[in-house]
């Protein structure tokens, strides 16, 4: 009796913990105690906070509800059944496809030869622009939502992006070369980890017939802003997830707007843009890659 109870204190998480395994700060996890009485923790002896891993696997699922527009009152209080009824109508898990599902299982089982492979067979099928659209972004996406669902570990989905970032970075290096103008600058906000959202989107760029100049993530605001105009650029697209997209973030770009001139755009893409969103102002949000797409040839008729 002793050795499960052990057993199960072993497996408890810290506050910190599950801060990092769910992007959420600490303090947000312990207003929501308060405020709304979940997550429960369970009381060491000690008096320390611990959490199960089904209350991780839900503190993502409800960062993924607000990511989408929704508030803390509304989707906090919701059985698990009312909240995935919730974002389901904004998710495509894409089990119904038969190649996604194929993939999905050689992330499982961290099967890199046959990934590779399946994607590449791909961009022979579909082409550059529906690969990146049509199989890239929903594969993205499954992985990010089976994530959050604790059916992957970080590791599968650290492998799955590693091998999608590299695909992404290869098409871009064998099509034409770019055009000197317009520079779009991509980049992500301090605390953003998440990469491939960039890759796909300076791919759309290129294809575009535009020229992509990545900065890389985590950048800090005033970097940006130098960034800008040490390569005059045209505009600037920044990738938010459903990891970090909020009320901060928010913020921050709002920050990041009264740093850069107002002649200059910036665009925000990327999962955490999605739901109707309505940051600062000045701040154009773009949905998915087929309106990234037309916002960048619309930038071109611009020019």
């Amino acid at each position: 009796m002793n050795e499960t109870k052990s057993t199960e204190t072993e497996n408890l998480k810290s506050i910190g913990e599950v801060a990092e395994a769910t992007a959420l700060s600490t303090e947000t996890i312990r207003v929501w105690e308060r405020r709304y009485g979940r997550p429960v923790p369970v009381r060491l002896p000690s008096g320390h906070r611990r959490y199960r891993d089904s209350d991780i696997c839900w503190l993502r699922r409800i960062g993924e509800a607000l990511a989408r527009g929704h508030r803390p009152g509304k989707v906090i209080p919701l059985d698990d059944e009312s909240l995935d009824a919730l974002i389901a109508d904004d998710v495509d898990r894409g089990e119904a496809d038969p190649e996604l599902t194929a993939m999905l299982d050689m992330v499982r089982t961290s099967d890199e030869a046959r990934l590779r492979q399946a994607l590449m067979r791909e961009i022979e099928r579909v082409g550059p622009r529906a690969f990146i659209t049509d199989v890239v972004a929903p594969l993205s996406t499954a992985v990010g939502r089976l994530w959050a669902d604790g059916e992957l570990e970080i590791r599968q989905e650290h492998f799955a992006t590693e091998i999608l970032e590299d695909l992404l970075r290869q098409l871009r290096e064998s099509m034409p070369e770019e055009a000197a103008r317009p520079i779009v600058l991509l980049t992500t906000l301090p605390g953003e980890v998440h990469r491939l959202g960039l890759q796909m989107a300076a791919a759309m760029v290129a294809l575009a017939e535009a020229r992509p100049s990545l900065l890389g993530n985590e950048t800090p605001l005033e970097e940006i802003a130098a960034a800008v105009e040490d390569i005059d650029a045209d505009s600037v697209c920044i990738s938010v997830s459903l990891a970090t997209a909020g009320v901060a973030t928010d913020r921050e770009l709002g920050r990041l707007r009264k740093l850069i001139p107002t002649a200059t755009p910036i665009v925000v893409g990327g999962q955490g843009a999605r739901g109707g969103r309505r940051g600062p102002r000045g701040i154009t949000w773009i949905e998915d890659l087929n309106a990234f797409e037309a916002w960048i040839r619309e930038s071109l008729a611009d020019e």
